[in-house]
């Protein structure tokens, strides 16, 4: 009997520790056998010991560059534009709005015989909160009947009015509002400054939207909720930002040096004067591999103002974004561009380049994603918004490509930037083109008939970065 019960124990626990094992290969959890299995994988050699202690005083981006790839490069571009002064966008997420208006004083420059100009970016910044903020209650409007939960309500919540935007910001702004010279409405502290402004219209926005949300409110006493809302947040506005002019008198020395005739302009004559009727020449290109190609899309609810269409681009391979940005910038045309600048980037060298950092080298191991991968990966989006004004080709081929920032002449080579092609392969998104850079049949989709992408698209109001 003794002999039975020591054979049923010894079997029982057979059989625990078969299941146990069975149960750790088949588990979703890190098992010990797992775990045992990894820590068998890797011996400390002598350069890991290496490579360990480094690490252990200084972050990895200080010991990757790659000096034989930075070495490879020269200053020099075989096609460069005159430039103007570097603008300084400082700690706002406002990028899209400084390269479209770096894009247009050019044009103003020529028309108006100046050797440079700057057009008020706090103007702009002004209205662009307003109209966001009217944006935001007409949202909650439209879904205050939807639970807290749904998809609509969670994204209005999410950040009711920020400093990103698109080219369709500049445009649509500018069409409604008009431009004035930097010198009439310059950046206050809190203009270049922005994440006290946004705060404050966020919470008060917030509180409005739940008055709208209340089920006491009646339909009729809607406009007056939104129209209190955006008095309150005007009045946060001039505080921060000053009094937007209406009118003012403007005079300026031209390229030779000559004194004009003060004049008074109100901000719309004086955007027709100095850049005509150009803004519709322009139009939005992206390349999202994770999406067909040639197609248009647009994005619900990315707008700039309530009573105008949504930003609306067409989806090309990224080689023929490439081709028409080359032609433009061959023909002295800036080119407005959204690219995602955390990646791969030198920033005290001013330099974009594919694998600047060779992480190969410090962990060896590949780092390595195809284009398509990094967008089916959530990798990359465009955070940024740029300029280009030149390129370097040689032997037909381009080699890299000069960009203009907003970051100020502190940042880069003297505010300027390089990317090189096989970057712009990688992480360039989008870009504006002037339509007589664009074929008559590309031209053509954009008669067709947009899919609508829903707001949390990672390309809605990307570009932030400051």
């Amino acid at each position: 009997m003794k002999r039975f019960l020591v054979f049923l124990s010894l079997s029982l626990f057979l059989f625990s520790a078969l299941n146990a094992t069975s149960k750790e290969k088949s588990g979703t959890g890190i098992s010990p056998t797992l775990l045992q299995e990894i820590e068998g994988s890797f011996r400390m050699e002598r350069t890991d010991r290496l490579v360990s202690n480094i690490l252990a005083e200084m972050e990895d981006g200080k010991v990757t560059v790659d000096r034989e790839k930075l070495l490879s490069l020269d200053p020099y571009f075989s096609f460069k534009l005159e430039r103007h002064a570097i603008t300084n966008q400082q700690s706002t997420g406002r990028c899209w709005m400084f390269a479209g208006l770096n894009i247009l004083r050019d044009r103003a420059a020529k028309t108006l015989g100046m050797k440079d100009i700057e057009f008020s970016q706090s103007y702009l910044f002004f209205y662009d909160k307003l109209e966001k903020a009217n944006l935001f209650l007409e949202g909650v409007i439209k879904y205050r009947a939807k639970p807290l939960e749904d998809r609509y309500v969670e994204f209005l919540f999410r950040e009711p009015v920020g400093d990103g935007g698109q080219w369709v910001g500049v445009a649509e702004l500018v069409k409604k509002y008009g431009l004035v010279p930097g010198d009439v409405m310059p950046d206050t502290f809190n203009a270049s400054h922005s994440r006290g402004i946004g705060r404050a219209i966020n919470l008060k926005l917030k509180e409005y939207a739940l008055k709208i949300r209340n089920p006491k409110t009646s339909a009729a006493d809607l406009p007056k909720i939104k129209s209190a809302a955006l008095k309150d947040v005007y009045k946060i506005l001039v505080l921060n930002l000053g009094m937007p002019p209406k009118s003012f008198q403007w005079r300026y020395e031209d390229k030779d040096g000559k004194l004009t005739v003060s004049k008074k302009y109100t901000p719309l004559e004086f955007a027709k004067e100095a850049i005509g009727d150009t803004l519709d020449d322009y139009y939005v290109f992206y390349s999202i591999p994770t999406r067909p190609f040639g197609k248009l899309y647009t994005i619900d609810m990315d707008k700039a103002v309530a009573d105008r269409p949504s930003m609306v681009f067409l989806n090309l391979p990224i080689e023929t974004l490439k081709e028409m940005a080359a032609k433009s910038v061959k023909d002295k045309e800036p080119v407005w561009f959204g690219a995602d600048v955390g990646q791969d980037g030198l920033g005290d060298k001013g330099l974009w380049m594919p694998e600047a950092h060779n992480l190969e080298s410090l962990y060896g191991m590949p780092f390595k994603l195809s284009r398509k991968e990094l967008f089916e990966t959530n990798s990359t989006l465009p955070t940024h918004a740029m300029v280009f004004v030149g390129l370097d080709e040689q032997n037909g081929k381009i080699g890299k490509w000069l960009v203009e920032n907003s970051w100020g002449t502190k940042a880069g080579k003297d505010g300027y930037y390089t990317i090189t092609d096989d970057w712009f392969d990688l992480f360039i998104q989008a870009v504006v083109i002037n339509k007589k850079y664009v074929s008559p049949e590309v031209l053509k989709l954009f008669s067709t008939e947009p899919t609508v992408i829903p707001p949390w698209d990672p390309m809605y109001k990307s570009f932030t970065n400051n």
